[in-house]
């Protein structure tokens, strides 16, 4: 039986990957004067050796004593010389080297287990859950090993539930959003035919009536709208179709839609643009057109009336940056690396207009980086927000497109 048999084994389900470095854990290498191993192999070597050296010290003595009550000192030392040359000198060997086995093996059977517990560590830092640490000890290395299994079986359990409850929610929420979006769509003509003066002459007031309702059906198909664009990003199947753009007629073209939106509420929109008016590059046109609606719907929302918002474009290096800047409300302090979660409105936002998924930064986010940009904001309580955000200019920053959404946009 081999000293991993003895001491136990990491049973592997499946190949080994990059671990540690990915999952923010490493293991840095311990030179060996500082090692457990080597505090262990001293200290054992000092522990076999001085008592055997004692005892040797000891039998040499009584030897002595022995041979000067019945010889010579003359003879005496000769022997003694004798023995210290020859024999004396095979036993220390053979002591210091039963010492350093010794040793090594104490040392060995102590920080063995204790670094396959560590690789095990790295494993499940790393999101493998499937690893178990096997160990026939049942010494106090051996309960660690067994509550370390018994601890990362319970959390995988616990994760495999909330994946299944995280599933459901989601089939839910996508059957739901698509029951919604039907009657919310006729609604929404049906309206759209009184307001026009089809079903006959409206009132003012009616008209006002109607107008209101109008409005209040379209915010209910766009709530519903992102209800279905956050289940497909969680399943994988919010499809891109990717495809040489003019990014500039896009943010103008979202620009010029908000446009009567910021002049109802007082806010002044300006666009500068130090960019190539005719700058193509590779891109989902609707995905960034909606990029472009959620950062200005918040910007000349929850701004102030007679507040600015300056939108400008400009190459940097090997990518477009383009910039929101508004005079609203900002984020407070203690919220704001909350700002890109799913369903999170600020508590000052909230006060401002109580309406609002909180979904739209969450979109947003994705939708960047499954372009290969980034996204960022800076921000202030009271004094403004602005949000950067960049698209490659090459298309090879550009993320590959998943099996799931190709199957998505094919279906399309």
């Amino acid at each position: 039986m081999n000293s991993s048999q003895k001491n136990g084994s990491v049973q592997k389900a499946r190949p080994e990957k990059n671990l540690g470095h990915d999952a923010g854990f490493e293991v840095k290498a311990v030179p060996f004067g500082t090692s457990l191993f080597s505090r262990i192999f001293v200290s054992s070597v000092i522990l076999a050796f001085v008592p055997a050296a004692l005892l040797a010290y000891f039998i040499i003595r009584a030897a002595t004593k022995l041979l000067t009550r019945y010889a010579r000192p003359d003879v005496v030392a000769d022997a003694l010389a004798e023995v210290v040359s020859s024999q004396l000198l095979i036993a220390g060997g053979g002591i210091v080297i039963l010492a350093v086995l010794f040793a090594y093996v104490c040392a060995r059977s102590i920080t063995r287990p204790i670094a396959m517990l560590i690789d095990a560590v790295r494993h499940v830092a790393a999101g493998d859950f499937s690893f178990k640490v096997s160990m026939k000890r049942t010494d106090e290395i051996g309960q660690l090993a067994h509550f370390f299994n018994v601890t990362v079986e319970r959390f995988r359990e616990t994760q495999e539930r909330g994946l299944a409850l995280s599933q459901i929610k989601s089939q839910f929420v996508t059957v739901a959003a698509h029951q919604l979006r039907t009657p919310l769509s006729a609604m929404k003509w049906i309206l759209r035919l009184m307001l026009d003066g089809d079903m006959g002459e409206l009132t003012d007031k009616q008209s006002e009536f109607l107008q209101q309702g109008y409005q209040t059906n379209e915010r209910m198909i766009r709530l519903v709208n992102d209800f279905l664009d956050i289940s497909r990003i969680e399943e994988g199947r919010f499809g891109f179709h990717f495809k040489k753009i003019r990014i500039i007629d896009i943010i103008q073209k979202a620009i010029k839609e908000w446009l009567p939106q910021a002049e109802l509420i007082g806010v002044t929109l300006v666009f500068e643009s130090t960019a190539p008016a005719d700058l193509e590059l590779i891109a989902d046109e609707d995905r960034i057109y909606m990029v472009m609606e959620n950062i200005l719907d918040n910007a000349i929302r929850y701004n102030h009336k007679d507040g600015d918002v300056l939108v400008s474009a400009a190459i940097t290096g090997d990518v477009l940056e383009v910039r929101i800047t508004d005079t609203g409300i900002g984020v407070p302090l203690d919220e704001q690396e909350k700002l890109f979660s799913r369903f999170y409105r600020a508590s000052n936002a909230i006060r401002q207009q109580t309406e609002g998924s909180g979904l739209g930064l969450f979109i947003t986010k994705n939708i960047i980086g499954r372009h290969g940009g980034t996204i960022r904001f800076m921000t202030t309580e009271n004094k403004g927000t602005t949000v950067f955000f960049t698209l490659p200019v090459k298309e090879d920053f550009i993320k590959k497109q998943t099996a799931s959404e190709q199957m998505f946009v094919d279906a399309a």
